[in-house]
């Protein structure tokens, strides 16, 4: 252990072996980019269409990173304090059917829990460094779950085991060690997100891990596997247009992944891949989120209109005549855009609930049959 260890396992000793009282309680913590971020590039970024697939409508052909380091070991230790409390478990750990185990639902804005988290990610020193690392500009989805989620690999003990997890990553383990019934069941089922680009960072140890990939399912049916990223280390990937898969790790205690969620920050940019796809409509309080997608979206609208001035602005000053097909297109496009976000709050549950929308169904609802 290296004194940088040593001096934060006796901070932890100290901390927990100290009285505390109710009117006690640990300083808040502040994210600092000088300390907590460790940005490198990725070495390349991926496709659509060097991949064999269908580049996305009007969104960049990025498909997915490689790793690349995104946050230091002092802030995964500190994002792990947060979330390895027994209180915070309690109330954010959940099951459903697409995976056994997540910690999440925490990120909205009226939520004062995992402060921390939010701060790192809504940091304007991260957001810069996930734009450069995509190429696109980006911006984090603020919505009750698409912040700071947590994908959880159950090991022997289960879910009990989760409450035995600390702010600092379990050592690797051998190929020795007791098995799991959990150990053929995958992290996180195929599918495709419910937001357009996810950022997906590791908050485990991976230096003696096997496997632990994420799997990309390309257009001819061929599966390859997005190697995975280190401690504090990420992949960003255009999730909500590409099927995929967290495929479970060997050779370590634990596989812990965060997974934070963004729009494109260009509001003319394609936004129909957000959408209440893949909510957890079991543990979610659904009137809430559907109020946030609805807040999400008529923002992204006034948005759009607010560009829509501007030109309109520059055209007078330039004493330009209003151009009816870039009018007409921009109409119609805003009605789709309505459209599809009425859809998702009223139409999406219960038959489509983690599918894709069949076309014929789309169409019947435009056309109001």
């Amino acid at each position: 252990m290296g004194l940088s260890e040593a001096c934060f396992a006796l901070h932890f000793i100290i901390r927990n072996a100290m009285p505390h009282s109710d009117s006690i309680k640990d300083p808040p913590l502040i994210f600092d980019p000088v300390l907590h971020l460790a940005f490198t590039p990725p070495k390349a970024r991926y496709s659509f269409t060097e991949l064999g697939l269908a580049k996305p409508h009007n969104a960049p052909d990025t498909c997915y990173t490689e790793p690349f380091q995104l946050f230091s070991e002092e802030c995964i230790r500190l994002m792990r304090r947060e979330l390895f409390q027994k209180e915070f478990l309690d109330k954010w750990m959940r099951t459903w059917d697409r995976a056994p185990c997540y910690i999440g639902g925490f990120s909205a804005d009226d939520c004062e829990d995992a402060d921390f988290i939010k701060q790192a990610w809504y940091h304007p020193a991260t957001q810069a460094a996930i734009n450069q690392a995509f190429g696109t500009a980006l911006k984090p989805v603020r919505r009750h779950c698409d912040v700071g989620y947590v994908n959880v690999q159950l090991g022997p003990d289960g879910r009990d085991g989760v409450y035995k997890y600390t702010e600092f990553p379990s050592p690797p383990k051998t190929e020795s060690e007791e098995k799991s019934l959990w150990d053929e069941v995958p992290i996180d089922a195929w599918h495709k997100d419910q937001v357009p680009v996810v950022c997906v960072m590791m908050l485990s140890d991976t230096s003696s891990m096997d496997g632990g990939e994420t799997a990309v399912r390309l257009g001819n049916g061929k599966v390859v596997k997005a190697r995975g990223a280190g401690l504090g280390g990420a992949v960003l990937m255009q999730s909500g247009t590409l099927e995929h898969a967290a495929m479970r790790a060997s050779n370590c205690a634990e596989r812990l992944s965060m997974v934070t969620s963004f729009s494109f920050a260009d509001p003319d940019l394609d936004d129909s891949r957000l959408t209440l796809k893949t909510a957890d409509y079991v543990n979610e309080d659904m009137a809430a989120l559907r109020l946030a997608h609805l807040d999400y979206k008529l923002n992204r609208l006034r948005d759009r209109v607010e560009l829509a001035l501007h030109r309109a602005n520059k055209a007078r000053k330039e004493r330009a005549e209003p151009d009816r097909g870039e009018i007409d297109a921009w109409v119609k496009e805003q009605i789709l855009f309505l459209k599809q976000m009425s859809w998702e709050l009223f139409e999406r549950e219960p038959n489509y609930v983690g599918k894709e929308v069949p076309d014929d169904v789309f169409r019947a609802y435009l056309s109001g049959d």
